[in-house]
């Protein structure tokens, strides 16, 4: 009398085995650490003690990212979180939370397998831009970023680029990247130099900067960043008779940038950068590559300029002559990207 319905369950066990094993094989760590969070939620499993939520809001930094950009973006948003947070610099042993904000989606894959409790958890993820570095297909990324309850992108043009390769697109929006707008005044422009500002990365395109550099003797240049005494270039650009490079502490940033009418960034690929905003919030003409979120705040001909990412210097320098001639107020149409609004968009997330 229980011939038919145990056979029934057995088609049905077979039938779910068969959909498992007929997945990539990627996907079992984490359906293991699935499997884990929903035993773990049992009656006979439960233990009040450790199912206590101890914060509203957890930052998984990882340790190699500790004092690098990805960090200070998520002090500017525990800055203005009313909530009880922390920062966790371990891939393990995350504590319990309501929600988790991952700051670099390349953390996420492995923190999702050790950590099963984070399930139940809201998780956020920061994506800056693509990398083909990180040690797994995109396929899988995809799939990880699926299990996120919300990826921000830094800019539209990877949030839809996300969704092209398969990430639901009701789990992706941007948010643009925001400056101190205390710390960084408007000034006057005046016949001022054009700036770059940026950390050393063959990323960057040093090589476009040194031609720029070179193609423009007439106009005076800074470069404010570190690290690029490692160009093998280097001492060809330091002896430019019309190029300063300024090592200096981040709170003097505003100092160069008030010498600038001229923001130049010149990388093909970028999430940001973050300086573009801070150099327009005081009020200097950026020339800006077509990446990252240089599309979404500059209006072509109007706030400034922007460049395909494969143009050629001649073309660059086109432009940068035509900054000089732009009169509008730029600090005006970035205004709004404070540190504080972005803590509350990061924080309408949560919701």
């Amino acid at each position: 009398m229980y011939y038919f319905p145990i056979k029934k369950k057995l088609k049905k066990i077979k039938k779910k085995a068969e959909t498992i094993l007929a997945k990539p094989a990627y996907i079992i760590p984490y359906t293991l650490a699935y499997w884990k969070f929903l035993i773990s939620k049992l009656p006979s499993q439960k233990n009040t003690a450790n199912t206590i939520e101890e914060y509203d809001l957890v930052f998984v930094v990882l340790d190699f990212a500790r004092g690098w950009i990805l960090e200070a973006i998520c002090r500017e948003i525990a800055t203005y979180f009313p909530g009880k947070y922390c920062f966790h610099y371990s891939k393990s042993s995350l504590p319990p939370s309501k929600a988790y904000f991952f700051a670099h989606y390349s953390f996420l894959p492995i923190c999702i397998k050790l950590n099963p409790s984070i399930w139940g958890s809201k998780i956020l993820v920061w994506h800056t831009h693509p990398r083909n570095d990180l040690g797994i297909s995109n396929d899988e990324l995809i799939y990880v970023l699926n299990q996120a309850s919300k990826v921000i992108c830094a800019c539209s043009q990877f949030a839809r680029l996300l969704i092209s390769q398969g990430l639901n697109s009701q789990k992706v929006t941007y948010i643009l990247g925001a400056a101190d707008q205390n710390l960084f005044q408007p000034h006057e422009r005046e016949n001022g130099a054009v700036g770059f500002c940026t950390a050393f990365y063959y990323r960057k395109e040093p090589e476009r900067i040194l031609n720029i550099i070179k193609m423009m003797p007439s106009h005076k240049f800074i470069l404010l960043g570190k690290g690029w005494k490692n160009y093998d270039k280097f001492p060809e650009m330091e002896a430019l008779t019309n190029f300063s490079y300024i090592e200096a502490p981040y709170s003097d940033y505003p100092k160069y940038y008030a010498e600038m009418d001229v923001f130049v960034s010149t990388a093909k690929l970028e999430g940001g950068p973050i300086p573009l905003v801070e150099a327009m919030m005081c009020n200097v003409v950026p020339v800006a590559s077509k990446t990252g979120f240089a599309p979404d705040l500059i209006v072509h001909g109007e706030n400034g300029l922007v460049f395909d990412v494969d143009s050629s210097v001649e073309e660059i320098c086109n432009l940068i002559a035509q900054a000089f001639k732009i009169k509008t107020n730029v600090r005006k149409t970035v205004e709004n990207l404070t540190w504080e609004n972005f803590s509350r968009e990061i924080q309408h997330q949560l919701k």
